[in-house]
């Protein structure tokens, strides 16, 4: 599902393994940082890319919703940065950090600005743990990992015009 929509964004398919390092596929994942769902998105990141968040429900931990905005998020990030390794480095320590990286580093270059203390040692590490993750997920076997491959998961989605009991 992931793939699919990243795809049909017109975004690398591999861009889906990045739902392993935020969450490891969890949809209720919730971190320090007080980001949530498989994505990790903070509160008012989710609000600016259409997820609900109130007293009733988070959009967050919706894996269909949160797949979408991800990938729209994703899709503005390379447009600001041209590049997909800042992109990532992005959505992990937020535009202004990485902004004022680039500044300060004076290049584009995400492996140039990592040797820097521009960033975080998190933000220097999470792009290199996703491409692990390309590769592990990808082809797990050559690595020593044993993988029973879920049947693809089926749902329907209901529209309700009012509180229902469920």
């Amino acid at each position: 599902m992931i793939r699919e929509a990243f795809r049909d964004a017109g975004l690398p398919e591999d861009l889906a393994y990045m739902a392993h390092q935020e969450s490891a596929f969890k949809v209720n994942a919730y971190s320090r940082a007080r980001a949530k769902g498989m994505w990790q998105f903070m509160s008012f990141t989710g609000r600016r890319y259409g997820l609900k968040s109130d007293t009733w429900v988070d959009e967050r931990c919706d894996f269909e919703k949160a797949t979408k905005a991800a990938a729209a998020y994703l899709k503005d990030l390379y447009a600001r940065y041209g590049d997909w390794y800042l992109a990532m480095a992005a959505y992990n320590a937020g535009e202004g950090k990485i902004d004022r990286a680039v500044a300060r580093a004076r290049t584009r270059d995400f492996w140039k600005i990592a040797r820097t203390n521009y960033i975080r040692r998190e933000t220097k590490y999470y792009v290199p743990a996703i491409l692990a993750s390309i590769l592990i997920d990808k082809s797990p076997e050559d690595y020593g990992f044993t993988v029973d491959i879920a049947d693809r998961i089926e749902w329907d989605t209901v529209e309700i015009d009012k509180a229902t009991d469920l």
